[in-house]
């Protein structure tokens, strides 16, 4: 089972960056003269997207419920192609896929975010402690676990794609950003529905 969820987890990454990278280089002309700010966002968020995959494949392995495991497919989609796109960037403007200080880019004078070390103190990110009691949950109330710890999630990275908004010198960037900011909000009002079926 655990080499079955490490070969979903492999090959939804891999499509991701296949499909996100495609996206990435029909455009890529307009994203070559990135700010401070989009190379930070596509480090942070490019980790943060990945959580929410790992919680969406954790779902997804044992939730009967069809409501759930469609969300949770649709978050594995969409995360691992925008996350393909950002790791693109990233390697077109010879910077790191990962930063040594994350959400320091977010200190633009509208938001009091000390840089972090640590990943799980970014925003929105789950804790070990929350990611181990989700896979040790089980029925109904891991799945509300999971409901609760993706909006969290979700209203975390809303609040960093916003702040890009504010900063960034790319229209690419932006772009995504946006997309992110509506996908997520919606999202997390379907999750507040599904939450009240509880």
């Amino acid at each position: 089972m655990n080499t079955l969820r490490q070969y979903k987890k492999e090959l939804a990454v891999l499509c991701g960056v296949l499909i996100g990278g495609g996206l990435f280089f029909l455009g890529y002309s307009r994203a070559l003269s990135p700010s401070p700010a989009d190379v930070g966002f596509a480090q942070d968020m490019s980790a943060h997207h990945a959580q929410a995959v790992d919680m969406a494949f954790i779902v997804s392995e044992w939730s009967e419920n069809t409501e759930i495991r469609s969300f949770a497919y649709d978050i594995i989609n969409t995360q691992s192609t925008q996350r393909g796109m950002m790791l693109g960037w990233l390697q077109l403007w010879n910077e790191s896929l990962t930063s040594d200080e994350t959400m320091s880019w977010m200190d633009n004078g509208h938001h009091e975010h000390e840089p972090q070390m640590d990943m799980t103190s970014m925003m929105g990110m789950a804790t070990p402690e929350e990611m181990n009691a989700l896979r040790a949950a089980t029925g109904s109330e891991a799945e509300q676990l999971f409901l609760k710890l993706m909006t969290k999630h979700h209203v975390g990275g809303v609040e960093m794609a916003q702040s890009l908004l504010e900063q960034s010198t790319s229209g690419l960037v932006r772009s995504l950003a946006q997309s992110m900011v509506d996908g997520q909000k919606g999202e997390i009002e379907y999750m507040d529905e599904l939450l009240a079926k509880y």
